[in-house]
């Protein structure tokens, strides 16, 4: 989702995507403030660490003037350049020189009317502590999925899954979730 006080048309999605091919570092820092909040969160969500979000979110500019010569401009560049950070998080993941640290985020909680703010934030950190227990594998289907709005389909496309390997994984998850959440 692109920052509310933003307004990039396609037309100049697609002028920043070939500006961006070139190298010019201008249509790259357009690009790097229009996404660079929602792409860490994506890239959050997925290594639970800020510290690898951030070398995710590097390794997606760095790469950008090359990846963005696939990007054909018929569908919405925020939505592709998700695509492409889902992926560069899955490659640092799979790393073996990978970065550890605690996780504190915690997952987006709206609060229901009557609600007290300390009660939400202990519900976020038991949400935040059940995802984190869950098995890498099952814990990316459930931010893809539940955070992130991905199809099972495309799940299975970026995790390079079947669409029912990713249903199975879910609901495997849930149930995890469900149990650890109930303890």
């Amino acid at each position: 989702m692109p920052r509310v006080d933003s307004v990039i048309t396609a037309t100049q999605e697609r002028r920043l995507a070939r500006g961006a091919a070139r190298g010019d570092r201008r249509a790259l820092r357009v690009l790097y403030e229009e996404y660079s909040e929602q792409l860490f969160a994506v890239a959050y969500r997925l290594t639970e660490s800020s510290a690898e979000a951030q070398d995710v979110l590097h390794d997606v500019f760095c790469r950008l003037p090359a990846a963005v010569q696939s990007f054909d401009g018929k569908r919405p560049l925020g939505p592709w350049l998700r695509a492409v950070t889902v992926r560069a998080a899955l490659k640092h993941l799979r790393s073996p020189r990978r970065r550890r640290e605690i996780p504190i985020v915690s997952i987006p909680h709206e609060r229901r009317t009557g609600e007290s703010p300390e009660l939400s934030v202990l519900d976020s950190i038991t949400a935040e502590r059940a995802l984190s227990s869950l098995p890498e594998e099952l814990r990316i289907v459930v931010v893809l999925k539940e955070i992130e709005g991905y199809s099972h389909a495309e799940i299975g496309e970026l995790l390079q899954i079947s669409r029912s390997t990713s249903e199975g994984r879910l609901y495997t998850a849930r149930k995890l979730l469900h149990s650890e959440l109930l303890r």
